[in-house]
């Protein structure tokens, strides 16, 4: 394996797995209560990075450079057509723009959504709005996974660990506002 036949992927796996293992060994200079978030976040993050290298070191050695992916094709055009589906486009590209766009508008709308109102608001809105506009889910299945999300988060965070989690500027005033 040369450093070539590294897909972008992978290197971003390498690049997280670093930044998690830094986090991890950071905190164990923190206080103890300071240790525990970097220490839940860190460890699976290891876990899943560790995962997936191990995945994609896989995939190279049987020779898979990605997944296989469904085609479908354009209407009138049959199956038998001189077609060349088996030539790969680069994994970043013309082809890949509108995709990072919307990949960046969600994350920009979440954070943005996360300090204007908090995780109990932006959270399920998000959750909802891209399970819906993107993974194309129906209704029924978006509305419960953000509210399943939204239980979850309060669950763990608020009951068993006792942390509050950011409620956001707007929610905070605005609840100020109606004298809450």
């Amino acid at each position: 394996m040369t450093l070539k036949n590294i897909s972008f992927s992978t290197w971003l796996t390498v690049l997280m797995l670093v930044i998690f293992v830094s986090m991890v060994g950071m905190s164990f200079g923190f206080p103890a209560k300071a240790r525990f978030m970097p220490l839940v976040v860190g460890i699976p993050g290891i876990v899943f990075c560790l995962i997936q290298l191990a995945l994609d070191l896989r995939a190279q050695k049987a020779g898979v450079s990605a997944p296989a992916h469904h085609v479908v094709l354009p209407a009138g055009v049959s199956a038998d057509a001189d077609i060349h589906l088996d030539s790969e486009l680069p994994e970043f590209g013309p082809h890949t723009v509108r995709t990072e766009i919307t990949t960046w508008i969600f994350f920009v709308a979440f954070i943005a959504g996360l300090v204007l109102f908090g995780f109990y608001v932006a959270v399920p809105i998000m959750l909802l709005t891209f399970l819906r506009t993107q993974a194309e889910a129906s209704w029924k299945f978006s509305v419960t996974m953000a509210v399943v999300a939204t239980l979850v988060l309060y669950l763990m965070f608020d009951q068993l660990l006792g942390i509050q989690l950011f409620a956001g500027f707007g929610s905070t005033w605005i609840l100020h506002s109606l004298g809450m």
